[in-house]
C-alpha cells in the first residue's frame, strides 16, 4: 500500500513536471504580425463585352524580416485576414465572374466573386467560408514560394487596373 502511494505521487509529479515544461516553453514563444502583398497587374485587351483575363504573381514567406529571422522555428502562421483592394484603374468595370487562388505545389486556395463593380478603391474580402484560410496557413508554412493569381472576366475590355493582394498573419515562433 505505501509502494502504491510512492507510485501514484510518481506518477503525478511526473505529469507535473511534463506539462510545466511545455507550458514554460509556450511562454517563450515570439509571436509577431507578418503582412504579405504582391500587385498584380491585369490589362485586358479591346472587346465589346466578358473579356477574360488571367494574371499572376509569386510571394516569398522569408520576405517578411521577422519571418527570416525565425524561419526554421516558425510553430504556426494565423491568418487575420486576406483582401484585394484595386489601386488603380484605367476605367470602371464588372467582374462578371473571377477567382482568386493562391496555391503552391502542394496545395490551393481559391474564392469565386460574381458581379463585383470595380473602381479605385474596392476592396474584396476573401473570408474562411470555405476553409482556405487554413490553407493559407499550410501554404505559408510549407516555408516555399507560393503564386497568388486572379483570373476572370471583365464586363468590358480595354481596361487597366492593379490588384494589391494583401495577406495579414500572426505568427508564432519557437526561440529555442
Amino acid at each position: 500500500m505505501k509502494n502504491l502511494k510512492y507510485l501514484l505521487a510518481g506518477v503525478f509529479l511526473t505529469g507535473l513536471l511534463f506539462s510545466g515544461c511545455k507550458k514554460a516553453e509556450e511562454a517563450l514563444d515570439v509571436k509577431f504580425d507578418a503582412t504579405y502583398d504582391a500587385d498584380i497587374n491585369v490589362d485586358v485587351p479591346p472587346a465589346l463585352r466578358n473579356v477574360a483575363f488571367s494574371k499572376s504573381t509569386t510571394i516569398d514567406p522569408a520576405s517578411d524580416p521577422n519571418v527570416s529571422k525565425y524561419f526554421d522555428k516558425i510553430k504556426k502562421f494565423e491568418i487575420q485576414e486576406i483582401t484585394g483592394e484595386i489601386t488603380s484603374i484605367s476605367k470602371e468595370v464588372t467582374l462578371v465572374t473571377g477567382t482568386l487562388s493562391i496555391y503552391n505545389e502542394n496545395r490551393n486556395a481559391s474564392w469565386t466573386l460574381n458581379n463585383v463593380p470595380l473602381t479605385k478603391g474596392t476592396v474584396l474580402t476573401l473570408d474562411d467560408s470555405g476553409g482556405g484560410w487554413d490553407t493559407v496557413s499550410q501554404i505559408l508554412k510549407d516555408k516555399q514560394v507560393f503564386t497568388v493569381r486572379v483570373e476572370g472576366e471583365v464586363s468590358e475590355g480595354d481596361v487597366s487596373f492593379t490588384i494589391k493582394i494583401k495577406i495579414k498573419t500572426k505568427v508564432t515562433a519557437s526561440p529555442l
